[in-house]
């Protein structure tokens, strides 16, 4: 009995490591695209960081709804961490606000996304159908983020 108690531990705390990932992902997504989105003059662009804010949304509000019904409250992004991303993001825009440089910054950062699903799905292989289920959605999303910014290169 104890055996599966561990075990169901380990799937909720697996869980909420990749509802947490999830969390953090969208919270990037949504940040950076909200300084992007003020920073472009290109409508198309804009449409489309747009769109991609509001998926970001809904993911996010997702993975927020989930960790709830565990009984848990997600922790997102440290103050450090969105400093450290507003201030690059800041910088990287200083110079070059160009459509080419944005859709850049979108897909780096779309990439990242990727990756850390990646990440998270080999770190948590205990996590439910669920969860990783929306991970996969949001690793899909990312992937096709970065394959539509292509086209503003």
């Amino acid at each position: 009995m104890s055996e599966r108690r561990n075990d169901q531990n380990h799937g909720d705390n697996d869980n909420q490591a990749v509802l947490n990932e999830i969390v953090r992902n969208t919270e990037m997504g949504k940040n950076s695209l909200d300084q992007l989105i003020d920073v472009t003059d290109d409508r198309q662009l804009k449409a489309s960081l747009l769109a991609q804010q509001q998926e970001y949304r809904r993911i996010n509000q997702q993975a927020h709804a989930a960790m709830a019904a565990l009984g848990e409250q997600s922790h997102g992004q440290s103050p450090a961490v969105k400093l450290m991303a507003k201030m690059g993001i800041w910088t990287e825009t200083l110079a070059d606000r160009s459509t080419r440089n944005l859709a850049d910054m979108v897909i780096q950062g779309a990439n990242q996304g990727v990756m850390d699903c990646e990440k998270a799905r080999k770190d948590h292989p205990a996590a439910s159908t669920g969860a990783l289920g929306l991970l996969n959605e949001l690793q899909q999303f990312e992937e096709r983020t970065a394959r539509q910014m292509r086209d503003f290169l």
